[in-house]
């Protein structure tokens, strides 16, 4: 399996097993999981931009206590937390306490414990479904690195051992923007409470002709995938009669999970 990260893997990684090769680039980021009600959920916020809270229905209210320097407003589905920045004489002073904030939404309570940080503008995600498969994405991947997670999702994926806490969905989509081969999305796979997709293809030549070459970096258009983390091809050239699989693992963006 050939395995290729791109920028948005923090660490290079190198493993082991000749199963995987790959390639990174480092970047710093910030990532929350989906957040569950009822609970006590520690997130990291900017304490320096305004960050941002989204809910599959509308917010009804939010308690917090507006002598911690917050600043809260919501509206729809969306509330902005913003930690207030003290000017003293040329010094300016960030937040840097722990703050809890009370969150209702679609008749659920969410309990954070706001833990202001010199990050850029995070984005939550409240969700109030398939609470119980979140639960066990989580557990399924807690303790590990990133770089780790993204290579369990591929051995997973390859060997067909999927949890049953990832939705699955296939597909038949014929991806027609190559001259000399057909891309046909097969397969697509949710990967609640991590924030990954995961993405199967199968890749044909169109007509009978030489070897035709594959390179991971010729997938890397929006009608395939919009946020790919890593990508592997099994073959690196395909014949007539012959098939490659394809699997994209991507970040679920902005979208909402609740």
């Amino acid at each position: 399996m050939n395995l290729k990260y791109f920028p948005f893997l923090l660490t290079v990684l190198i493993f082991s097993t000749p199963v995987f090769s790959q390639e990174t680039i480092d970047i710093d980021s910030q990532i929350n999981p989906p957040i569950l009600p009822e609970t006590t959920t520690q997130v990291a916020l900017s304490n320096t931009d305004a960050n941002r809270v989204i809910c599959g229905t509308p917010i009804t209210d939010v308690v917090y206590s507006q002598e911690k320097g917050l600043i809260i407003h919501f509206t729809k589905n969306d509330a902005y937390i913003k930690f207030q920045i003290i000017k003293e004489g040329p010094q300016l002073q960030y937040a840097f306490n722990p703050t809890e904030i009370f969150i209702v939404c679609n008749g659920n309570t969410y309990h954070l414990v706001a833990m202001p940080k010199r990050i850029p503008s995070q984005t939550l995600r409240l969700t109030n479904g398939a609470a119980k498969a979140i639960k066990e994405n989580q557990s399924l991947f807690q303790g590990l690195p990133h770089e780790e997670k993204i290579s369990r999702l591929f051995q997973l994926s390859y060997t067909d051992q999927l949890p049953n806490s990832f939705t699955v969905q296939s597909h038949q989509e014929k991806i027609d923007l190559f001259q000399d081969i057909i891309v046909t999305l097969i397969r697509s796979i949710e990967v609640e409470g991590e924030g990954y997709r995961i993405k199967e293809f199968v890749i044909q030549p169109k007509k009978v002709s030489a070897a035709v070459g594959l390179k991971e970096e010729d997938f890397l258009l929006d009608a395939i995938t919009l946020r790919p983390v890593a990508i592997s091809i099994d073959v690196k050239s395909l014949k007539s009669g012959e098939a490659a699989r394809m699997i994209i693992i991507e970040r679920r963006g902005s979208e909402s999970n609740g």
